[in-house]
């Protein structure tokens, strides 16, 4: 670990009966910009709370590099924070809104000001220093906040839903501002947050909470394209999930089978694939129309589900949202962007749906939705093979082949 790490180890935190943070441990690099993202009551204000010193941990261990920080008050610890309440002083002006801090570490007045105007710069507040915080914009006021936790210069900075409070242009104007901001300054940021798009905007790394505990860590990239539980798949951003049976295995592809149809997975894309039931996974700006009967053109193999029937068209500018209900699926949500689209249906209309099995992703299928007895690829492969050599095997379980021209 380097020096400068954060690391939580094993941290537990229970407000009555609750168990609010429930073991958890977890390792932030210095100088990244780091994302706890979850639903209210996963505990990540609380856990967030505890590395600033504001709550003690009933269990676990704060770090920063090799320091343990966990019985330090908040002032001791070299962490500052940013609350979506700005908490500026109104009788103060900006700049000694900035230098407040310097100021209470007994920093000469002129050494305060030259530090807060350095801060102010950083947040592109130059010339704003004598204002009171009353004439500023909320944006403004943001800005001044940020650059009061930065005047410190503290290993780490906490970001408790900064952006919350902002209109939607100027919190992501912000966005763009901290990712900037944190790239300057080389500083660590942990950014604690309801809103996923703003997570992984941001973020280098992303860990998803749910009930006190990490659902998901990786780049917002990997987190987003495959995800390893339905909880995470929908909770960042929207997914269509369909239960499905494992009937076998084709090299590095799995083969699922659902509402009689069959679609193919990529091992590598498969999570709980040991499993005869799973949930299938695709993004919905992965899935596209196809006129039910119509040819499949793509580059590599597809995965089709035909006869589905749209439920409802919405026209969103750069895109158009389709609902459908696919024959053993449910309903599923298509995302088309508005541009070289081949099909345009209306509700009532017979479609198909065809994605690249690339896309696919499947999840270990939930309790009370195992279906059969749990069994081994290997045993589901052996099935299916015996079932496609028998002489009464039903033409409608052979694969499903889509070929490019």
């Amino acid at each position: 670990m380097s020096a400068g790490d954060l690391r939580l180890e094993g941290l537990t935190k229970s407000f009555g009966r609750d168990v609010v943070v429930d073991g958890l441990s977890l390792h932030v690099p210095r100088g990244s910009f780091f994302a706890l993202v979850g639903p209210s009551g996963c505990g990540k204000t609380t856990t967030l709370r505890m590395v600033a010193g504001l709550e003690r941990p009933d269990a676990g261990r704060v770090l920063l590099g090799e320091r343990d920080v966990t019985a330090l008050r908040p002032h001791e610890r070299p962490v500052n924070t940013v609350f979506q309440t700005y908490a500026l002083f109104p009788h103060l002006s900006v700049g000694d809104n900035v230098a407040f801090g310097p100021r209470r570490r007994g920093v000469s007045r002129a050494e305060s000001a030259e530090l807060a105007r350095e801060a102010l710069a950083l947040v592109e507040l130059d010339g704003m220093a004598r204002r009171r915080p009353a004439r500023l914009s909320g944006g403004q006021q943001q800005r001044v906040a940020l650059a009061r936790a930065l005047v410190n210069r503290p290993e780490v900075l906490l970001l408790d839903e900064p952006l919350g409070a902002l209109d939607l242009r100027l919190r992501r104007q912000m966005q763009l501002e901290l990712k900037r901001i944190q790239a300057e300054t080389g500083l660590t940021f942990v950014h604690v947050t309801h809103d996923q798009e703003e997570a992984m905007s941001m973020a280098d790394t992303v860990a998803v909470m749910r009930d006190g505990r990490i659902e998901q860590l990786g780049p917002p990239a990997t987190l987003y394209d495959l995800p390893r539980t339905r909880f995470v798949a929908t909770f960042l951003g929207q997914s269509n999930l369909a239960p499905a049976s494992v009937v076998g295995a084709e090299g590095d592809l799995l083969v699922l089978e659902l509402g009689g149809q069959r679609v193919r997975a990529l091992r590598s894309r498969a999570a709980g694939q040991d499993a005869r039931r799973s949930l299938l996974g695709v993004r919905p700006e992965k899935v596209r129309l196809v006129a039910d009967g119509g040819k499949v053109r793509r580059r590599s193999v597809a995965n089709v589900l035909t006869g589905a029937r749209v439920l409802d068209v919405a026209f969103t500018g750069v895109a158009t949202q389709y609902v459908l209900q696919v024959p053993g699926a449910g309903t599923w949500t298509v995302h088309e962007q508005n541009v070289d689209v081949e099909t345009t249906a209306r509700p009532g209309d017979l479609v198909s749906v065809a994605w690249d099995l690339r896309h696919t992703f499947t999840l270990p299928a939930e309790d009370g939705a195992a279906g059969p007895a749990a069994g081994s690829v290997a045993a589901a492969t052996a099935a299916a093979t015996a079932a496609d050599a028998s002489p009464d095997a039903s033409p409608d379980a052979a694969p499903v082949r889509v070929t490019a021209p």
